[in-house]
């Protein structure tokens, strides 16, 4: 009898402290301390910056640069789309249908020596209805251009790795087993701009790029197992990565963008890039532009650009002594390598004027030219008739 009192008193005392618990108190603070936890794991919002975005910034301050006291120049796209038929919602919309917005905000990363104009004519008729007056910038250049690739799993592989062990007989009898599995798949996207000039609506010749970018499909698979006499335990682990082929465009448009810039200025943007390497298609345009200049026009040149290495010439075009001397500096400090040159030859000229120094040298990548220690003078550029 006693003991059915004690059963008896136990389970009221069990009863109020589920009451307890379950009390509205407790559960708003339940509710708090989950909120809390789930708060903190939030995923806060970040920059959208492709590997390129501090390139196309340092294309800007290049630009500052080497297009000091030069006109702003003004531009504009049409619609660039997709030409592969793949971000219809019939195949999956697997990629954007328009990457517009993309190229606008790659232009307008570069900064203020080259400005994106804006065309919303709808948007203007209605302001100019409602009283509103606009002055018009009319582009110097169009951006045209397409998504022209996507091609799914263009190579993949697969591979895995399995064991087992089996010891013990009968009811002792244990198996121990575990596989690891590993698959890759690469697809391909490739983006095509091109460079029209506004003025003639015609394109400008060898301006363009066309880029393509690899986009990774990765999956894992991880088991593991324990058995014995019938009764196993187990364990699975998966994951899965698929990189954003959003991302990827994103980046083929700011490197696109860079490039196309670039050889439309005819400046080395390429040194902007880490690992960068020269576009044959500004060189060659600098080459025949500097072969082409009257003598006195390519010592102006040169003045100028020793100007950007911080030599204080006056642009005179004439071969004089402060031009002479800081010639001589500047090939003994930075060019040695190369030896005696003419100023007056494309070869000889060509590296004072690709390698105008920049906030961000020795950064990216090491001159090769700053390992030779041992300097030899500049020889005298060809006499002209000045």
């Amino acid at each position: 009898m006693k003991n059915a009192h004690l059963r008896r008193a136990a389970l009221a005392l069990a009863v109020v402290s589920l009451v307890g618990c379950a009390s509205t108190e407790n559960a708003l603070k339940d509710a708090k301390v989950l909120m809390e936890e789930r708060d903190a794991e939030k995923l806060a919002p970040v920059n959208n910056l492709s590997p390129y975005a501090d390139s196309l910034a340092r294309f800007g301050r290049m630009l500052d640069i080497y297009k000091d006291g030069d006109p702003v120049i003004y531009m504009q796209t049409r619609n660039i789309a997709d030409a592969t038929n793949l971000s219809s919602p019939f195949v999956g919309a697997e990629i954007p249908g328009d990457i517009t917005e993309m190229v606008r905000t790659a232009v307008n990363r570069i900064g203020a020596r080259v400005v994106y104009v804006p065309y919303h004519p709808d948007y203007l008729i209605a302001q100019a209805q409602l009283g509103a007056r606009f002055g018009v910038t009319m582009p110097d250049f169009l951006i045209t251009g397409a998504l022209t690739e996507f091609d799914r799993a263009i190579a993949g592989a697969g591979r895995v790795n399995s064991a087992s062990i089996e010891f013990g007989g009968g009811k002792g009898k244990t198996e121990l087993g575990g596989d690891v599995k590993r698959t890759a798949i690469f697809s391909a996207l490739a983006l095509d701009l091109n460079l029209v000039s506004f003025s003639t609506q015609q394109m400008v010749p060898r301006v363009q790029a066309s880029n393509a970018v690899k986009v990774l499909n990765f999956s894992s698979e991880d088991n593991a197992s324990l058995g014995f006499y019938g009764n196993a335990f187990g364990f699975k682990l998966e994951g899965k990565y698929l990189q954003g082929r959003h991302s990827a465009i994103r980046t083929l448009v700011d490197l696109s963008v860079l490039e196309l810039v670039g050889k439309a200025t005819n400046t080395p943007y390429w040194r902007c890039i880490p690992g960068g390497k020269p576009d044959p298609v500004v060189v060659d345009n600098m080459r025949r532009a500097y072969e082409s200049l009257a003598p006195e026009l390519k010592l102006g040149l040169v003045q100028v650009t020793l100007r950007k290495y911080g030599e204080p010439v006056e642009v005179t075009q004439q071969l004089d002594e402060p031009t002479q001397q800081a010639l001589q500096k500047v090939y003994s400090e930075r060019y040695a390598s190369l030896g005696s040159v003419d100023v007056m030859t494309w070869d000889g000229f060509e590296p004072l004027f690709f390698g105008v120094p920049m906030a961000w040298d020795g950064t990216l990548v090491v001159p090769e030219t700053a390992q030779t220690p041992q300097a030899q003078p500049v020889a005298a550029p060809a006499k002209v008739g000045v």
